[in-house]
């Protein structure tokens, strides 16, 4: 089992040493190993505080022939014992018990244990809670889009079946960061002392000055397109390997990580969406199912593996999914049959027949 303490992480107990500090506790350990448990014990203060804890909780567990257990109160009293020192005295361990209550110690112990760590699962909950009260999410459903205005007066338009995160704003601004899951578009009111910062996948986004576009999705990467102004990106996890985007540029990042920038290439194509307009050119498969669900709630499935490496080029503004589905066959010499949120696409013969 792990006990995890709230402030520090998680410290390892194995099921023998469960064993051992049942045994101690409930006096069932012989003197040798009562004395070498204590020294164990005393050796490390998260052990201290588990077996004091559990101390606390068993004087709460009433004995086979008790007829009521407080395990409320037991409950409270552990959590409540979380926020004293670290380094906690050693307390003399109870007094023996006969051998025929060997077994219902050890489950006794067992029991306190789960109620401590239900304690600690809690407060680690609340602790949870409290921080994501400091986060502001906005979330769009398919085929909606939305205005979002921030605090420093940044102006997001959030795409379709996208979500938006954004922390609280550190003293003075300085914390300007947002996370987005889907897409969207910015535009930064810049601030040199305090850069605005976009997460998006495996990699960071800032702006030098700028508008962009994000589209973050886990099955095909992240593009960011480059309407004015300038942009540094690069991995998440490094930033000294940072690249400068200028306007009119665009920069593609694998599922893997891997970045592939293009200069000079973008068109209104690209900024096609925040009109409404889903427009494809030489689009992946993967992309046209990203997009296609982002828009009409409909996943894009192949029956032929071949189909997935077919490359898509069309235009749509508002049409029917239906009418979206026929031309996405016509177009990839294929055929689609709906069944619900489920689009299947299959190779075509020349008769029409499907495979």
């Amino acid at each position: 089992m792990n006990m995890s303490k709230p402030d520090e992480g998680s410290a390892y107990i194995s099921p023998d040493d469960w064993e051992r500090i049942a045994r101690y506790l409930t006096g069932e350990a012989g003197g040798g190993e009562a004395e070498a448990t204590e020294r164990w014990v005393e050796a490390d203060p998260h052990r201290i505080k588990v077996v004091r804890l559990l101390e606390s909780v068993l004087a709460n567990v009433a004995y086979e022939d008790s007829p009521d257990i407080d395990v409320e109160g037991a409950l409270e009293y552990a959590k409540s014992r979380f926020n004293e020192p670290k380094v906690i005295p050693f307390a003399p361990r109870l007094a023996s018990a006969s051998p025929d209550r060997s077994v219902s110690g050890l489950l006794r112990v067992a029991a306190a244990a789960i109620i401590i760590f239900g304690g600690t699962m809690l407060w680690q909950n609340v602790r949870r809670s409290r921080a994501d009260a400091d986060v502001q999410t906005y979330a769009t459903s398919v085929g909606e889009r939305r205005q979002v205005v921030l605090k420093d007066g940044t102006t997001v338009l959030l795409g379709p079946t996208s979500r938006l995160l954004v922390p609280s704003l550190g003293p003075d601004n300085r914390d300007r960061l947002v996370l987005i899951d889907g897409v969207a578009y910015f535009s930064v009111v810049h601030d040199p002392a305090h850069p605005f910062t976009v997460k998006a996948g495996k990699i960071v986004i800032q702006d030098v000055g700028t508008a962009f576009s994000v589209d973050n999705d886990d099955s095909a990467g992240t593009r960011v397109v480059v309407d004015s102004g300038m942009v540094s990106i690069g991995p998440a996890e490094d930033r000294d390997r940072d690249q400068i985007l200028n306007a009119r540029d665009r920069a593609t990042v694998d599922t893997k990580g891997v970045v592939l920038i293009e200069r000079s290439v973008v068109s209104d194509d690209d900024l096609a969406w925040t009109q409404g307009r889903l427009v494809f050119r030489d689009a992946p498969l993967v992309l046209v199912g990203a997009e296609l669900y982002r828009w009409y709630g409909v996943q894009l499935r192949v029956a032929d593996s071949s189909l997935a490496n077919l490359h898509l080029t069309a235009s749509f503004s508002g049409e029917p999914v239906d009418r979206v589905l026929n031309v996405i066959a016509l177009s990839l010499g294929a055929r689609i049959e709906r069944k619900g949120n489920v689009a299947i696409l299959y190779r075509a013969t020349a008769s029409g027949a499907r495979y």
